[in-house]
């Protein structure tokens, strides 16, 4: 079993199974450093009819994404023939604020490799070995490995993304791992390839990925507002952590669209663009009809093609309409099978040429415009306050409180017994490595008509304000990592004429929200509740899978399962992204006595995590190759791939030479 493995693994069981409040198995860097300002709005605003599609049309189609519960979209942003006919956001985000956008980050690595090749420094099959040379490899299958096999997810090699967080030599990482299959012979998505990309372009450059991007493509298309995260090794992650505003996701849109060309100056060649979006390698039909080109998806139904990161970020390209459809999420999803973006494509991706009718100038045009203006506001989990205004107030007589009232009754401070807990969504740390966190308290405190939820996370307190008309804006630094945090209150009586308080926490910058209950059990007992969207089914799927693909891994979960009971790993699951913690309020008569009954509780739940930490120690020791993933990802593809019939492979002989297979 590789190291990366075994740490995945420990990784896992210590952040769901023993609820370690720093699971990490490597050392804590800042990532995140920077926030988001605004980007300048680039692109010229138009009605739709200008450029030959009706309201009518995309009115129905923003009516049925509000329709699909699925579709938690953040920022749409629609542009046909370099206008932008549609624009719409959620409450809290913007289209010109920067988003985290995942794997959507590949395009712009594989449009960087571009432009190496365009200038000559490199070609598509120069082997990896002959870049980094003075890199060791002990799987012969590396001295297969050319810059193609990275661009179209065909390298073959295990380490993933897995490995981002239990490894800080990627590099390093990579060159040990051993390969699953002869590179070129089957494709398995693995964000690695991608980083080894950005590693590529920073050796042969010598300068960062940004900086030459700076120069060759954020800066020729007035990209001002961008930030790439880096890893340990001082390099951009390349296949994820690039945040970009939907308006900047639109300009690289329309570049490639226009055959890399914008504002009539050449970006990219008209042969690497054509190249990007042919089909390389064949994918399981079963994740959706796009194949996959040089680090992006190309569509197998016509001539348009994806950039596509997990949770729902999108950039569509439609070529055929001269369109770029850009869609920033928070979805329960990977890949390319979006509910969202497959209504985009069910409205847009139609012959549109006779989509003007007699009535385009009708009163569509001034529904969509309202659209947009309340885009999923019915989607609301706050409620904005209104006022209840008394006789005295409707007539002028006597101002009205901006103030909720009930509020006051949460006014204090309340402490939390020993727990993992953490403020930003758990996803967020996760990928972050960002874990060190025991919510210790928190505290309501009123100054006038404004309320702050002060919240005290491993000793660090943090202060946001909360607005209950409209989110109010904060910025917290989580051990060095800066976030935007936008926070709305609402105060709500609940079946049992008891009160209830939430507070969504809203990251404009990730696909990521936390949203919190509060209630009183009793006089001085408060039960926070607490969830983030995306949850933890997104989360499920790993585990599905890891346990699903490797059989020594399902029966140490099947010993787990016999001692503590079923669907212990779901359990956990739920617990870990949607946790319950009972807090006492400081200085009550009742104080100790809770505190000490929670103290008790956590001492019956240590037994069991005891227990998980013995079994998990012995899979750890028990050195068996079968537990080698191939991808983090690429695991998911594989069950996928189990239904369809495939070729025999080729099996390794001595020295890495193949064995014939032909059958007997």
């Amino acid at each position: 079993m590789e190291r990366w493995v075994k740490r995945t693994i420990e990784l896992g069981a210590g952040l769901v199974f023993t609820g370690k409040s720093n699971p990490s198995v490597i050392p804590y860097y800042p990532q995140k450093t920077e926030i988001s300002g605004e980007e300048e709005q680039y692109f010229h605003r138009t009605y739709p009819e200008k450029k030959g599609i009706s309201s009518g049309r995309l009115l129905a189609m923003l009516k049925a994404i509000e329709k699909e519960k699925r579709a938690n979209i953040h920022s749409l942003l629609c542009l046909k023939d370099g206008e932008v006919i549609l624009e719409c956001s959620h409450p809290g985000y913007s289209v010109n604020t920067w988003h985290l956008s995942h794997s959507m980050s590949k395009t712009v690595t594989g449009i960087a490799v571009g432009m190496l090749v365009d200038d000559g420094m490199l070609s598509v099959d120069t082997r990896l070995c002959d870049i980094f040379p003075e890199r060791a490899y002990k799987d012969t299958y590396f001295e297969k490995i050319t810059v193609k096999h990275l661009l179209t997810m065909t390298s073959g090699v295990k380490f993933s993304e897995a490995g981002s967080v239990t490894e800080s030599k990627w590099t390093d990482a990579f060159f040990a791992s051993s390969c699953a299959f002869e590179p070129g012979t089957d494709f398995a998505y693995n964000s690695m390839n991608s980083y080894i990309l950005a590693a590529i372009v920073v050796k042969l450059t010598g300068r960062t990925l940004t900086d030459f991007l700076d120069e060759r493509l954020f800066g020729p298309l007035h990209i001002t507002n961008r930030f790439w995260e880096v890893s340990a090794e001082g390099i951009e992650k390349g296949g994820w952590g690039l945040y970009l505003s939907a308006e900047s996701w639109a300009k690289i849109g329309y570049m490639m669209l226009l055959g890399g060309v914008f504002e009539g100056k050449r970006i990219l060649s008209e042969k690497w663009v054509a190249e990007s979006h042919q089909r390389h390698a064949k994918t399981p039909d079963t994740i959706g009809h796009f194949d996959y080109g040089y680090q992006l998806w190309t569509s197998r139904d016509g001539d348009d093609y994806l950039f596509n990161g997990m949770l729902g970020q999108n950039v569509w390209v439609c070529p055929k309409n001269g369109l770029v459809v850009v869609i920033l999420a928070g979805n329960n999803e990977l890949f390319q099978n979006s509910p969202s973006r497959s209504i985009v494509e069910k409205y847009l991706s139609i012959d549109l040429s006779n989509d003007l009718g007699e009535s385009c100038f009708s009163g569509d045009l001034l529904a969509l415009r309202e659209a947009e203006e309340h885009f999923l506001e019915c989607r609301h989990w706050i409620r904005p306050y209104v006022p209840k205004k008394k006789l005295g107030q409707r007539l002028g007589l006597r101002s009205y409180s901006r103030y909720p009232e009930e509020w006051n009754e949460l006014i204090g401070k309340y402490h939390f017994s020993k727990n993992s807990v953490g403020m930003v969504p758990l996803i967020v740390r996760a990928m972050q490595n960002n874990f060190p966190s025991t919510l210790d308290g928190i505290e309501f405190e009123r100054d006038g008509d404004t309320i702050f939820f002060i919240y005290t996370e491993g000793g660090t307190s943090y202060r946001l304000e909360v607005g209950f008309r409209d989110f109010a804006d904060n910025v917290i630094d989580l051990h060095g990592e800066k976030y935007i945090v936008r926070v709305m209150g609402e105060a709500m009586e609940d079946e049992d004429r008891n009160m209830l308080y939430k507070l969504e926490l809203l990251f404009p910058e990730l696909p990521n929200s936390r949203m919190i209950k509060l209630s009183f059990t009793d006089e001085d007992r408060l039960l926070m509740r607490m969830s983030e969207m995306p949850s933890e089914k997104i989360a499920e799927v790993f585990m599905k899978e890891m346990n699903g693909t490797n059989p020594k891994l399902n029966a140490y979960m099947d010993i787990i399962e016999k001692r503590i009971g079923k669907n212990t790993a779901n359990k956990r699951m739920t617990d870990t992204f949607a946790p319950r913690i009972i807090g006492a309020r400081i200085g009550s008569e009742n104080y100790t006595r809770i505190m000490d009954e929670e103290r008790e509780k956590l001492k019956a739940g240590q037994k069991t995590s005891r227990l998980i930490d013995t079994v998990i120690d012995k899979l750890l020791h028990d050195d068996d190759d079968e537990l080698s993933v191939r991808g983090f990802f690429g695991e998911i593809v594989d069950k996928i791939k189990s239904k369809i019939p495939q070729k025999p492979k080729a099996r390794l002989g001595q020295g890495g030479k193949e064995k014939d297979t032909k059958e007997g």
